[in-house]
C-alpha cells in the first residue's frame, strides 16, 4: 500500500526535514533505511513511498509522520505524543519486540488522527 499527497508540499517538507536533521548525503540515510539511494531521490520528487518506508523514514529523521505527509502540526509533534505511544506499545503489543511495538502503536495513533483529527 502506498501513500500519496501533494508532491510539491511533500518535497518541501522532506527537504526541510533533511535540512533540519543535517542530512547532506543521502547514501548514509539510504544505508540506515536499507534502501537504494535512488529510492530517496525518488521520494524527494514525490511521495510514492510505502507505508513501511514512510514510517521508517519519519523515525530515522525523527520527524512527525503526520507532518511529513499532511503538513498538519509541526515537525516535532511526534515527541509530544511519545508517552502515549510508549504506553500503547506496552499495552497493545506486549509480545512484539519494543521497536516493532512502537511502530505499530505510532501507526495506530497516526491512523486515528487521520480518521478524526479531534481525537
Amino acid at each position: 500500500m502506498r501513500v500519496s499527497t501533494d508532491a510539491s508540499a511533500w518535497a518541501e517538507r522532506l527537504g526541510e526535514a533533511l535540512r533540519q536533521r543535517r542530512i547532506g548525503k543521502l547514501q548514509a540515510l539510504a544505508a540506515e533505511l536499507g534502501v537504494d539511494e535512488s529510492a530517496i531521490s525518488r521520494w524527494r520528487r514525490g511521495p510514492a513511498i510505502s507505508i513501511t518506508n514512510a514510517i521508517r523514514l519519519s523515525q530515522t529523521l525523527d520527524v512527525s509522520l503526520d507532518w511529513l505527509f499532511t503538513g498538519r502540526g509541526h515537525i516535532d509533534a511526534h515527541r509530544e505524543a511519545a508517552p502515549a505511544v510508549e504506553r500503547l506499545a506496552r499495552e497493545l503489543f506486549p509480545g512484539l519486540p519494543h521497536g516493532r511495538a512502537l511502530i505499530a502503536a505510532q501507526a495506530l495513533l497516526d491512523l486515528t488522527q487521520a480518521v478524526d483529527p479531534r481525537a
